[in-house]
């Protein structure tokens, strides 16, 4: 077929998952490496491409990187390859094409591409088809992003957003005490301060200062979620109850300025690790405390999304409309 083996990935702060697109969103060999065991992205590139048999094999590709694509370099500040040079990517590969995208662009494009068994529904009705969607994902970070459907066909186009880096604003007496500690540490007072997997640590640290529990180790995000969802350990508990919450109304606070009437689809890494708690957590109720515009909110659907390598079906439709339309969606 026409332009195919493809290279596809989804690179997040922690992992680089890379695929070989050998048909329309059909997959070979996927894997996943470790960010931090490669000195460059073209490094992790190549030594996968090298892994799985397919060096000199494939030509085009799409990259999507946790980074904002504004000018020639890649600032994956979550990252251990925090500056990245796009143009000097492209020349130690040596592809004839390769785009890059932000991560949670490539995750918006796979939205209408998703089999709905690997959809969650957690709240809402039925989505407005002509409406914006939004997709907001915790994980190393926190991505955001807006899908839009052309009114007259099936194109769609995404608008990648830095929200993570939206000031955090408290919502109970409860919070204003975790943004308290953490503005005594960081001038700005971020989203992605709390909504991310350093951010379940610092809500830990946080709330073992507020309650004076000494700190003899910290653990992992992982190790917080696990003993929060299996009520180990009062801290991790009200951890992941905060996290969920606060996802609530940041998830909110997109919908409205976005008008995403369409549907939320909640992405990254952390989420879809403890969905049975999350589906039972304050979100719901959260999610649509927004006084007037209650009722509004209560009709969104709201889905966490369980596919392994989502942003690769974006990454795939991307590259697929750059190839034969010359653009990225």
């Amino acid at each position: 077929m026409e332009n195919f083996p493809r290279l596809v990935s989804d690179v997040g702060g922690t992992n680089a998952r890379f695929a070989v697109e050998v048909a329309p969103y059909v997959y070979e060999q996927p894997k996943t490496l470790q960010c931090r065991d490669y000195a460059s992205l073209s490094s992790a590139i190549l030594a996968y491409l090298d892994s799985v048999g397919y060096s000199n094999k494939v030509k085009h590709g799409a990259l999507a990187v946790p980074s904002p694509i504004v000018d020639d370099n890649l600032f994956m500040v979550n990252s251990p390859w925090h500056m990245s040079s796009i143009s000097k990517t492209k020349q130690e590969i040596n592809f004839d094409t390769l785009i890059f995208l932000n991560d949670f662009h490539a995750l918006a494009l796979s939205i209408p591409h998703l089999p709905e068994d690997q959809l969650v529904k957690v709240c809402g009705t039925e989505a407005n088809p002509s409406k914006p969607i939004s997709i907001i994902g915790p994980g190393t970070g926190l991505g955001m992003a807006t899908l839009f459907k052309h009114p007259l066909n099936d194109e769609y186009f995404a608008i990648p957003a830095e929200g993570g880096r939206s000031s955090f604003v408290p919502f109970s007496d409860e919070e204003f005490n975790l943004w308290k500690f953490v503005h005594k540490r960081y001038n700005h007072v971020s989203a992605e301060r709390l909504l991310s997997g350093p951010g379940l640590q610092l809500m830990y640290e946080a709330l073992c200062s507020i309650n004076n529990v000494q700190i003899t180790r910290m653990p992992t995000p992982a190790e917080i979620t696990e003993m929060g969802v299996n009520n180990k350990c009062y801290i991790s508990r009200q951890t992941i109850n905060h996290f969920c919450r606060i996802l609530a109304t940041i998830s909110s606070n997109l919908t409205c300025m976005t008008s995403a009437f369409g549907g939320v689809y909640i992405g990254g890494g952390i989420i879809p690790r403890i969905i049975n708690y999350f589906l039972e957590s304050d979100f719901r109720c959260r999610f649509v405390d927004k006084g007037r515009f209650r009722s509004f909110l209560a009709k969104v659907p709201v889905y966490v999304i369980v596919h392994d390598y989502p942003a690769m079906l974006g990454s795939s439709y991307a590259l697929e409309t750059y190839l034969s339309k010359h653009y990225i969606p």
